[in-house]
């Protein structure tokens, strides 16, 4: 064989393990996104009540949150730390729970880089939670 003929030989022989290369990256790269899914999904499954549903969470500071949460024939709203998670109010009126059960998600929004944005969030948050507070009949405080 001449020089050249060897050339391309080892040339093709490169372009080969390149390419096996490529496809045992694609290859492992699409089994990773497939056991992300499954497990994400596991999880959801593994951690979803059945008696009890976290119908809305509000973050209002670093490892603090607001959370509604429906047991039975009850919302509890929570308040949530670090450390402890304390029960701020309780809403045991049947009517009630079926108007706030009943009302319709609203949309997520994008989420806003700016602080102006987040803070109108936060304040749109309290002032809706403090309205259904509010509301005739919405069970008494412990």
């Amino acid at each position: 064989m001449n020089e050249g003929a060897e050339g391309v030989l080892a040339l093709n022989r490169g372009g080969d393990s390149l390419l096996v290369l490529l496809l045992g990256s694609i290859l492992v790269i699409a089994l990773a996104f497939v056991a992300v899914r499954w497990l994400a999904h596991w999880q959801y499954q593994f951690t979803r009540g059945r008696r009890m549903r976290v119908l809305e969470g509000l973050a209002v500071g670093r490892d603090r949150h607001l959370l509604l949460v429906q047991v039975g024939q009850e919302i509890l709203l929570l308040g949530s730390t670090d450390g402890s998670i304390r029960l701020i109010h309780r809403i045991d009126d049947p009517a009630l729970v079926a108007e706030w059960l009943a009302e319709p998600q609203p949309e997520r929004a994008a989420p806003s880089n700016s602080f102006a944005g987040l803070e109108g969030a936060v304040r749109a948050n309290l002032d809706r939670i403090r309205s259904l507070l509010s509301r005739k009949g919405g069970g008494g405080h412990e």
